[in-house]
């Protein structure tokens, strides 16, 4: 579990985020949901650690590893998909080149493993970029706008791939401005915000 409590955060003398109180269980699907700018994507940051509280704490009941995509994911252009993904597993040495490919090939990316990232379109980038977050096996996944100029068939793969990870007993927490109604559905919570606090109905 992950228990957000009354946290603050002030950047260049603005509260960016206010009083936020959250729990976010294991086995939980989570949807941060609200216009750019309200805080969804410094909620993440705060969840896993890459800002510091100016108030308040996140306190996690594990040492979790989290998978993370915020904001647009990073690599290096002039390699290829495969270079890509092994050269970020080598740091953890926790998979190998099969399970790469696995993952490649669940985000239909396999034929273009071994093209520059470069030619890749903001699609095929994004699905990169959510491969790369879960190809480890995290206990927490955080992605912010997943869904970003995925077509169809993309977004219903990731989408999928989101409840499995779920169902699996992790914890996933998604940014998304806008959600389809029948998909919205599926979370297990729809966690509102508005100018850095969380939007009581």
């Amino acid at each position: 579990m992950i228990s957000v409590k009354e946290y603050e955060k002030t950047l260049k003398g603005k509260q960016v985020l206010k009083n936020i109180n959250l729990t976010f269980e294991e086995g939980g699907l989570y949807l941060l949901k609200g216009h750019n700018g309200c805080g969804k994507t410094m909620l993440l940051r705060a969840i896993c650690g890459l800002i510091a509280p100016s108030h308040g704490e996140v306190v996690c009941d594990e040492m979790y590893d989290f998978g993370v995509v915020i904001e647009n994911p990073s690599f290096i252009d002039n390699e290829t998909a495969f270079y890509n993904l092994k050269y970020l597993a080598d740091i953890n040495k926790k998979i190998g080149k099969e399970q790469i490919e696995e993952y490649l090939k669940l985000f239909h990316l396999f034929d273009s493993r071994n093209k520059k990232v470069k030619s890749f379109s903001l699609g095929m980038k994004q699905r990169l970029g959510i491969a790369q977050a879960v190809m480890e096996d995290p206990d927490v996944v955080l992605l912010d706008e997943p869904f970003n100029a995925l077509d169809e068939e993309s977004y219903d793969i990731v989408f999928e791939h989101l409840i499995q990870l779920r169902d699996r007993g992790k914890i996933v927490i998604v940014a998304a401005h806008a959600v389809d109604k029948e998909r919205q559905e599926c979370f297990d919570e729809v966690i509102e915000m508005n100018d850095g606090a969380l939007k009581t109905s």
